[in-house]
């Protein structure tokens, strides 16, 4: 495979259960700054939470699907992208896209690196991926390799046509 692998277009509650190395893309939204011993505890209605200054990890949340009691929260290490992003697309209530792979949280990198490549990819392999790899679900974090705002969205729309989108993934794959 000549090139970067496409990433997988996802809900960050989908997180957990995919495969380590997933490259993924999915919608957060940004509270506020968390400085080091200080948290931010939201409402079941937000998204994001905080940005930890000291480490460079930035926490998104997602309220969906909605009949969660607590939204899914994601920590993003967006140390790899810092020197690209604003205070405008890190202020409180930003929507963010983030493009990243799913890393266990057990072992944390201190940042994504670019010579990172799945086992399949190192032994020169020939990768087809035509849905991403679902397993137990775990604590996961996200190396981001490109964070840009969303801008002004539509989130029940937003959500509508992701879901239709995966539901119908999901049915080609059955129907072969």
């Amino acid at each position: 495979m000549n090139g970067p692998r496409p990433s997988n277009w996802v809900f960050l509650c989908d997180l957990p259960s995919l495969a380590t190395d997933t490259k993924v893309r999915f919608l957060g939204w940004y509270v506020r700054a968390m400085y080091m011993h200080e948290k931010y505890l939201t409402s079941k209605h937000t998204s994001v939470r905080q940005y930890d200054v000291n480490t460079g990890n930035l926490v998104l949340e997602h309220n969906y699907p909605r009949r969660r009691t607590e939204p899914e929260s994601v920590t993003v290490d967006v140390n790899a992208v810092l020197q690209d992003l604003t205070s405008d697309q890190l202020r409180v209530g930003a929507w963010l896209n983030v493009l990243g792979y799913v890393r266990d949280a057990a072992t944390p990198n201190p940042s994504f690196s670019s010579s990172q490549l799945s086992s399949q990819q190192s032994n020169g392999a020939t990768e087809t991926v035509i849905a991403p790899v679902r397993v137990t679900a775990r604590p996961v974090h996200i190396d981001a390799v490109m964070v840009f705002p969303a801008g002004a969205i539509a989130l029940g729309e937003y959500e509508r046509i992701l879901r239709n989108a995966l539901d119908l993934d999901q049915c080609m794959r059955i129907t072969g």
